[in-house]
Order: C-alpha cells, then sequence, then structure tokens
C-alpha cells in the first residue's frame, strides 16, 4: 500500500512562513523554511489523528515576486550570455577559415595572427568543418 502525500505550500508573509496544507484545508506557520515540514507534519497528524510519520510531504515554496522577477532576469541575462558566447565562437572559427582560405596562412602563422596555439588554430577550424557538415 502506497503511503499519501500532502501537499504543503510555504508562503512568506511578513517574518513567518505561512504553511497551507491543501489536502486538510488548514493553515499553519513556521520562521524557517526548516520548520515547515515539522510545523505542517503536526497539523495534519493532529487534524486527521494519524501517526506523523505515516505519510509522505510535497513542500512547495514560492518565492517572493520581486525574487521571481530578478531570478527571471537573470536567466534571461544567462540566455543572453549563452547566445553572445556561441555567436563569438561562431566569429572566430570564421576567422581561423578566413585566415586559412583567403590568406594562405598556415596553422602556425595563423596561431600567431589570432594569439592562440596551433592545436587551437586546428580546433578552430575542425569546428567549422563539423558545423557545416
Amino acid at each position: 500500500m502506497s503511503r499519501k502525500t500532502y501537499q504543503l505550500n510555504a508562503i512568506r508573509e511578513g517574518a513567518w512562513w505561512m504553511v497551507d496544507v491543501v489536502d486538510v484545508d488548514y493553515r499553519t506557520q513556521a520562521r524557517t523554511l526548516s520548520e515547515v515540514d515539522g510545523m505542517g507534519r503536526d497539523l495534519i497528524a493532529g487534524a486527521l489523528d494519524i501517526p506523523a510519520d505515516s505519510f509522505d510531504l510535497d513542500v512547495q515554496v514560492q518565492q517572493p515576486a520581486d525574487v521571481a522577477e530578478c531570478l527571471a532576469e537573470a536567466a534571461e541575462l544567462e540566455r543572453d550570455a549563452q547566445a553572445a558566447v556561441s555567436r563569438a565562437a561562431s566569429v572566430r572559427r570564421e576567422a581561423a577559415r578566413t585566415l586559412r582560405d583567403a590568406y594562405g596562412l598556415s596553422a602556425i602563422d595563423a596561431a600567431r595572427v589570432l594569439g592562440v596555439t596551433r592545436a587551437r588554430v586546428y580546433q578552430l577550424l575542425d569546428e567549422r568543418d563539423k558545423a557545416s557538415a
């Protein structure tokens, strides 16, 4: 027989975490997130007159709106940064290819122009060739 799982929703209100026990339609509070499980478990056990260790909890913590907004902005900035890194790599591969194809430079000379090792020039050229294949 599987154990019942009760959902707890923790929402910050002032100095407290308000803990809504969805399935029991009761609410309790905790000062810290580390207290949420215990407070929720005690409330459920008392309200339903069941042992506190006879069920599982699914705790959902709601982020404050201003924090969620900051995190969304940070995620967007990370996506933009990744796109910029990807674009920079593409342009770097194009520079290596141009030195090889348009100017006929050897890998050693291209490495010196690009400020990288000869092995890196080979990597750049190989990455470009694989990308176009």
